[in-house]
């Protein structure tokens, strides 16, 4: 039998052991809580840097794009193709292409005088892209004006002509979810990036900030695209061949 003396003094060790064990644990979660806090603090602070959307912008464009046949990856560009990124009003109250569709049509005029191939147009901004391409010295150009969203623009300038590889031109932040709809569609692409009308800049918060909340809703839309696509995105039998070449003077589009 133990005596009393060894009982206690085994109690004592085990109360001992305890509480180092349990001033382990407080030290690791005051640590995890500390890097935790530090961390959510960095994350907040740099949504008003560049680093937040340029770190996004980085991570987007190296995510794996669906497989395709070697025949599709291997085959050179044929042609641009344009998404439409939204409409606007003028003073007079007339429907014009907002800065960020104006910075796409701009990038593919200066992509077209470099490299002079077709350049299709997708959405329902391609008359006015068109109209601008014309005014600008540019023509044979090929609509598609019945898409309203990402997904519709791959889908329905698949169905639209016949392609394999194309110079894809939209914003930097849009580009992954796209190029990632068109190769679900049997469309290679190879980006080109134009400019967003709001540039970053150390020294501009509120700047970076539209950047931030930008980046933020293309994570959003990717993840939604990947998880559970969209449900307003139809598909090409649903749209008629006539349907794609009609342009409609009074549709308004948002963001993509």
């Amino acid at each position: 039998m133990w005596s009393k003396k060894s009982w206690s003094k085994n109690l004592s060790r085990y109360y001992l052991r305890s509480a180092e064990r349990m001033a382990k644990l407080f030290r690791i979660i005051n640590i995890t809580f500390i890097l935790g806090s530090t961390s959510v603090i960095l994350v907040l602070i740099s949504l008003f840097t560049p680093l937040f959307s340029q770190t996004v912008v980085y991570i987007l464009n190296h995510l794996p794009l669906p497989n395709m046949p070697a025949a599709i990856m291997n085959a050179p560009p044929t042609a641009y193709v344009v998404l439409g990124g939204g409409l606007t009003n003028d003073n007079n109250n007339q429907i014009i292409l907002n800065r960020y569709s104006l910075n796409r049509v701009r990038t593919a005029a200066t992509a077209y005088h470099d490299l002079p191939l077709p350049i299709v147009l997708s959405g329902a901004e391609a008359p006015w892209l068109s109209q601008w391409l014309i005014e600008h010295g540019i023509e044979g150009l090929i609509s598609e004006n019945a898409s309203m969203n990402t997904c519709e623009n791959a889908r329905f300038t698949a169905k639209r002509i016949p392609l394999h590889h194309v110079y894809l031109i939209t914003d930097s932040y849009h580009m992954a979810r796209a190029r990632r709809q068109f190769a679900l569609n049997s469309i290679n692409s190879t980006p080109i990036n134009a400019p967003l009308p709001v540039r970053r800049d150390w020294m501009a918060p509120a700047q970076n900030l539209s950047h931030s909340r930008r980046a933020v809703y293309e994570i959003a839309a990717y993840l939604r695209d990947v998880l559970r696509p969209q449900l307003d995105c139809r598909r090409a039998e649903d749209i008629t061949p006539q349907q794609l070449l009609t342009p409609r003077g009074s549709a308004v589009k948002t963001f993509n």
